[in-house]
């Protein structure tokens, strides 16, 4: 995919739920790098830390700072069981958005019915 593209950022918040659950815990920068690393969603740092403090806001993740050996202590994610409820939500919507998407293009490739 070409840089800078992408989908837009409001895929961001599916993809860290997702994400959060497939890992168990983890901080911010190693989310951020998980998301980059799909190069689906059109991602920067300060995005993904707004979208977790977004998402603790709303009872969707906790988080708890974890001192660190090689450098300073580090914030540390984990799903609530709402969080969890809601990355199984988010990936049905991703599934469908798929399929959709999918179905669509197939219907734009087929050749076109002329008009008498």
């Amino acid at each position: 995919m070409a840089e800078g593209s992408g989908l837009p950022r409001r895929f961001l918040r599916p993809f860290l739920l997702i994400s959060l659950l497939r890992v168990g815990r983890s901080y911010g920068y190693e989310l951020f790098q998980a998301v980059s690393d799909l190069g689906v969603v059109v991602v920067d740092l300060a995005g993904v830390y707004r979208e977790l403090r977004s998402l603790e806001q709303r009872g969707a993740v906790c988080s708890v700072w974890e001192p660190s050996n090689a450098g300073p202590d580090r914030r540390v994610y984990e799903l609530t069981p709402a969080g969890r409820a809601a990355a199984g939500s988010a990936m049905d919507e991703l599934v469908a958005l798929r399929d959709g998407l999918g179905e669509a293009v197939r219907r734009l490739a087929e050749p076109a019915i002329p008009r008498p």
